[in-house]
């Protein structure tokens, strides 16, 4: 073997491995930048309680739920809805809500105000106030 066939070998090898490292380095911008997991939100908010709306003392025309914890049994939130929220009723819609509804809402909470994710639908008796 002379001395052009070993630095073949070498800058083959060298090719190779810069191809391997430039794959890496595109896979992860695609996950931080494009992929679902590189936007994932972070749900700070679960609780099971009742939808209201048009209370005394709340906005005209603003979903609230009402939820208890230990120790306090009338807590209040606001609700907000984006594209990315998902209700999931018999519409999948999260406009057409009912007042006293039984829900299970998964969001993130900012300033008293929580933007929806997932709303689930249960029957009364799946209610589990304490969001466990």
């Amino acid at each position: 073997m002379n001395m052009f066939e070993t630095n073949k070998g070498v800058s083959l090898v060298i090719i190779v491995l810069s191809i391997i490292v430039v794959a890496i380095i595109i896979f992860f911008i695609y996950q931080q930048f494009f992929s679902i997991s590189g936007t994932k939100e972070n749900i700070n908010f679960l609780r099971t309680g009742n939808l209201v709306a048009n209370n005394p003392g709340t906005k005209e025309g603003v979903w609230y739920l009402t939820y208890e914890t230990p120790g306090n049994p009338a807590n209040t939130v606001q609700l907000s809805f984006d594209s990315k929220s998902v209700c999931n009723n018999e519409t999948n819609s999260c406009i057409d809500l009912i007042t006293g509804e039984s829900v299970s809402v998964k969001g993130i909470e900012q300033s008293g105000n929580v933007l929806v994710r997932d709303m689930e639908f249960l029957d009364s008796g799946e209610v589990n106030n304490t969001g466990e």
